[in-house]
């Protein structure tokens, strides 16, 4: 077996983290090499490995005490995925047991560090308290450049990589984000005669305060989702 693992930061409940994965429906379109889920099936593809990483792989999740593993079985071997908590730390840990195992290092190492990564992201944007969000609708207060990462990642959550949140202030003040295969595409803002549009490539994981500085954001919105 050949395993690689990934450390981050966590300062967040275990709850959260519970929350987070007992739904991989949710999370995993934004791992490492992920291409499809349907039903139980995953499927994972490896760009420039040795053989096709590309076979499907049957879920399933267990949950212990600080501890969640993903077992993913496939043809061709096992892939495992364990998340641990320790403290204030999530401990991300892949292994391969199975076809290739010698040539499996870089391809973990990646996986894990951008699983935790992403799960790191995800917590965050669930326990930010400006933004409550249920179904397709919900409230944020006192959008930031700090906290409108947070919001669009918790949307991201709910509906996934591709999807528009639209937001509306007491002042009228109108927000607009499209998201497409987990790239922040498109805000736009318009505060009475004036607009702001802003077109980008960012990885949602990767965003940060730098496109929405400067925006009149700073008020209470009512907020809808959907996807695209």
């Amino acid at each position: 077996m050949k395993s690689k693992s990934f450390e981050v930061e966590l300062p967040y409940p275990w709850e959260t983290l519970l929350m987070i994965l007992s739904e991989p429906e949710k999370t995993l379109p934004f791992f490492p090499y992920f291409e499809k889920f349907e039903g139980n099936m995953v499927k994972f593809k490896v760009p420039r490995f040795i053989f096709n990483f590309g076979y499907e792989f049957e879920l399933d999740v267990g949950i212990g005490k600080d501890e969640i593993i993903y077992t993913f079985t496939g043809e061709r071997g096992i892939l495992t995925v364990r998340f641990k908590m320790k403290g204030n730390r999530l401990k991300v840990t892949a292994s391969w047991a199975g076809f290739g195992e010698t040539f499996m290092g870089k391809p973990l190492e990646n996986f894990a560090k951008g699983i935790a990564e992403a799960i790191k992201e995800f917590c965050s944007s669930m326990a930010c308290p400006v933004v409550k969000f249920s179904g397709n609708e919900g409230e944020v207060e006192h959008v930031t450049p700090k906290t409108a990462p947070a919001l669009i990642k918790r949307i991201a959550v709910e509906l996934g990589k591709d999807f528009i949140l639209e937001g509306w202030a007491e002042d009228g003040t109108y927000l607009a984000v499209m998201v497409r295969d987990g790239n922040l595409k498109e805000l736009n803002v318009k505060h009475g005669m004036k607009e702001s549009l802003i077109e980008a490539d960012i990885p949602i994981m990767e965003l940060g305060s730098e496109p929405f500085e400067g925006l009149p954001l700073d008020k209470r919105f009512k907020i809808k989702a959907r996807k695209l």
